[in-house]
């Protein structure tokens, strides 16, 4: 079957977050938008069949996930990561988003530090604050346009004489792949990470949503994949919401092998969310049980459009850095040389290109300067965005 990604689809109108709300996050209404990390294309066809399917059925009362889920789920992961897990382990929610705020209730005190590396995805510290912990960062290190973790700041922060730390520091909130920076964490990366975590007796919980967008000769690795030891003290939390173009069905799982904390888990989480919707779960075992192909086709396509954005960069606007994603679909663009607040060059270019990208300084410490591309979408609303950009430079900078 071709699967088509070049269509254009009119999603205003449809209470679409990216499409709809840009006038009220960025104060125009007619504008491109590439901020929020969605797909402009239809989901797998597959997809599309089975929930037509349920949707002729006509009664939607309350529901569970099917048997068959887990089944499906346990393959899909030790297909794709190699990574042998028991249907015991999982535990379904309604998104990955919800399923951290469960976590850092379960298993934190109002007060207890929360380490996340910013630059990083803008709930991590949102939710942090919201629920009265307290934010600890271990900054990426961008060094010569690749960023790395800096584990000597990380070593650092959980000493106990440490003043950028806190008292008391019960969890890491991972992000792998990164978003913004799109950087895919190596063996090496990660085993370094969950010694720390070990050694600190802390819990991982592991966001992982975009880990089936991998490209070139990268490999995603479940961080708590890597020892018995590190699956005992984690959460891993994933869902085929951003693979198949799904977010509005909330649907997502976590992964938790230790009982224990698996039941702690549960216990917060029915006071907050259910397991997902008919719907979701529904889709969920198709994506995984029947979209495979789709899912290629579509990484094919997206290497297309990160290779065009690269190429047009480098041979039109050298001023603007970049990095390449290893990970996600989402380019982290370097303006820094051109104007150092994130927020003055996304004004411009909405109010005067009708593009409206994502501000760096939205994702915290060492994001300002830079503004976060989705390329999820045809590539004919690529090339507008380059050109967009490039009249932006040619006004402002040139």
């Amino acid at each position: 079957m071709e699967y088509i990604f070049d269509k254009t689809i009119d999603r205003t109108g449809s209470n679409s977050i990216k499409w709809d709300l840009t006038e009220n996050i960025f104060g125009k209404e007619d504008c491109l938008p590439l901020w929020v990390a969605d797909s402009d294309w239809e989901t797998a066809p597959e997809i599309k069949e089975a929930l037509k399917k349920r949707l002729d059925h006509g009664v939607f009362g309350y529901t569970f996930p099917s048997k068959e889920l887990s089944e499906i789920i346990i393959n899909w992961i030790k297909k794709h990561y190699n990574w042998q897990i028991k249907k015991e382990w999982i535990v379904y929610s309604s998104g990955v988003v919800p399923s951290i705020n469960i976590a850092i209730r379960a298993f934190s005190v109002p007060g207890d530090g929360v380490i996340i590396q910013p630059p990083v995805y803008y709930p991590f510290s949102s939710t942090i604050k919201n629920i009265g912990r307290q934010i600890v960062n271990n900054q990426l290190i961008n060094q010569d346009n690749y960023y790395k973790i800096d584990f000597k700041g990380l070593k650092s922060i959980l000493s106990p004489d440490s003043e950028e730390g806190c008292k008391r520091t019960e969890l890491f909130l991972f992000c792998n792949p990164h978003n913004p920076v799109g950087r895919v964490w190596n063996k090496k990366e990660l085993s370094e990470i969950n010694q720390v975590v070990l050694e600190n007796d802390m819990l991982l919980i592991s966001d992982e949503i975009h880990a089936d967008f991998i490209f070139a000769d990268n490999q995603h690795i479940p961080a708590a994949s890597l020892s018995q030891e590190i699956e005992m003290q984690s959460i891993t939390l994933m869902a085929p919401s951003k693979t198949f173009n799904i977010a509005g069905l909330k649907t997502s799982f976590a992964i938790i092998p230790n009982q224990k904390i698996k039941k702690k888990f549960i216990n917060v989480k029915n006071h907050l969310v259910g397991a997902g919707n008919i719907f979701g779960l529904m889709a969920m075992q198709a994506a995984y049980n029947k979209g495979e192909q789709w899912l290629r086709a579509q990484l094919k396509y997206l290497k297309e459009n990160i290779d065009y954005t690269a190429d047009y960069l480098d041979k039109n606007m050298p001023e603007i850095k970049y990095y390449k994603p290893e990970g996600t679909y989402l380019f982290w663009l370097d303006f820094r040389d051109v104007n150092k607040y994130s927020e003055d060059v996304n004004d411009k270019l909405v109010k005067e290109f009708n593009i409206a990208l994502e501000p760096g300084n939205w994702f915290g410490d060492g994001g300002e300067g830079f503004l976060r591309m989705n390329l999820a979408t045809p590539k004919k609303n690529i090339k507008k965005a380059l050109k967009g950009i490039e009249k932006y430079l040619d006004k402002y900078n040139r």
